[in-house]
Order: C-alpha cells, then structure tokens, then sequence
C-alpha cells in the first residue's frame, strides 16, 4: 500500500528500527538498574529549579558554590542533591556524569 507525502518510506524505517533495536529495550527493571540515585522523595510543594548549565569551561568550584546556594533548601537531603545535580550540566560534562 502506497501512502502519501512520503509516509511509507517512514513506516518501513520504523519497522527495520523494531528489528534493530528489538522490544526489549525499555524494560523498566533495566530503567530501575540506571538510576542514579534511588529511593529519591520529592515533595509535592519543592519546585523544580532552573540552573546555570556547566559545560566544563567554566570554574568547576564556582559551579559547585552556585549549585549549592541555589539548591539551599535541601542541602541536607544528599539523595536530592545528586538527583538535582544533573539539571545543573549539560555537553560533556552531562554524559560524563551520567
């Protein structure tokens, strides 16, 4: 069946990605394995912070200053400070941490 505007070129590479990658791949015992912090409680009222992104350019200690200042209210829960952690990277320093 030929379909429009290209849609049965899209069909066929969704298929061959299937077989490539398999179904197996978003298994959530696997997600549970990759986590990085578990066991992470977030209350309903904290409110997700936007940070300046470090790209490795930057002074890795004033990075770390300004992260802890701005995560301040929860700077004795060590389990969100790493979970939050992440927020605050991005490039190569993001995959690094990862």
């Amino acid at each position: 069946m030929v379909r429009e505007d290209g849609q049965e070129k899209l069909v066929g590479l969704e298929q061959r990605m299937r077989v490539v990658e398999g179904t197996h791949l978003y298994n959530l015992i696997k997600v549970i394995e990759i986590c990085l912090v578990s066991n992470v409680v977030i209350l309903k009222k904290f409110r997700v912070l936007k940070f300046v992104k470090y790209t490795g350019t930057q002074c890795p200690v004033t990075h770390l200053k300004a992260y802890c200042n701005k995560i301040a209210e929860v700077v004795n829960d060590e389990k969100l400070l790493i979970h939050f952690f992440q927020d605050s990277l991005s490039d190569s320093t993001l995959t690094w941490f990862i």
